[in-house]
């Protein structure tokens, strides 16, 4: 493993590779904060690095895999290069002893191939870790995630709200275990914690109609043996000339400002 330097929390990739369809690797390098370290697989070596190395690697090496939790392993043995999803950074992190990890939207339960049940949900369970995302993401049952997740004693919270209500669609309201203000993230007791930090309705796409079109596209991609999100994403970024990429990318970016302020307390 090659890791740059100690940090309190690291960035999955996933969006950053496959997500933002028409937004650069020059927007990317111009927008975001100079201490965010993400996370990588590059020859089957897991990379914690800037976003400068991440992207320039990116640019000049054609095929990568969509690597998550359950293959991060495989695809060190067969010297890869690929794109680390929320489950493979949380795996990444653990092995580091990094406490947090930050997504933008996020895996969940859904009628995708790929996620009846995301391995997001597991890993979270299962490992002593403090995700900050955005929100599942909207083509997800989000109250049946929400509630596996307090089933399996993931404790959930909101920053600045008691609910999530979607990703990049205002969505309807599901209960959340706490509110957060920002002085509270300031002490989060170490533990299995989703810190969901939602965009502003205003920022968010209006155009509902949008969502059914990207669930189309992605259910085609899973009939030809292709991963759902990427395009659904790229179906998105075409039918809002690129807005819903702008939304993700800054929605990432919050999400690491909350990451900063948070200091995860030991029980």
């Amino acid at each position: 493993m090659s890791m740059q330097s100690s940090t309190n929390f690291v960035v999955e990739t996933a969006l950053l590779g496959q997500g933002l369809v028409s937004v650069s690797s020059k927007q990317i390098k111009e927008l975001w904060p100079d201490d965010a370290l993400v996370t990588w697989l590059q020859k089957g070596r897991i990379i914690l690095g800037s976003i400068e190395d991440f992207l320039g690697y990116k640019d000049q090496t054609k095929f990568w895999r969509r690597i998550d939790g359950l293959n991060l392993y495989e695809g060190i043995k067969e010297g890869v290069n690929g794109f680390l999803t929320a489950s493979a950074a949380i795996t990444v992190a653990r092995d580091v002893e990094c406490p947090i990890v930050v997504s933008a939207g996020i895996g969940g339960i859904g009628d995708i191939i790929e996620e009846r049940l995301c391995y997001d949900l597991p890993a979270l369970a299962k490992t002593e870790i403090t995700l900050v995302a955005t929100s599942p993401k909207d083509m997800l049952d989000i109250p049946g995630t929400i509630g596996w997740l307090h089933n399996n004693r993931v404790k959930t919270f909101g920053v600045g709200t008691k609910f999530c209500d979607g990703y990049v669609f205002v969505r309807h309201e599901t209960q959340l275990k706490q509110a957060l203000s920002n002085e509270e993230l300031g002490s989060i007791v170490r533990g299995h914690n989703l810190i969901l930090n939602p965009i502003p309705h205003e920022k968010r796409l209006q155009e509902s109609d949008y969502l059914g079109e990207a669930i189309k596209a992605g259910k085609l991609a899973e009939q030809n043996g292709r991963h759902y999100h990427p395009a659904a994403n790229r179906r998105l970024d075409d039918l809002s000339q690129g807005r819903s990429s702008i939304i993700q990318l800054n929605s990432l970016i919050a999400n690491i400002a909350v990451a900063r302020n948070i200091k995860v307390l030991q029980r």
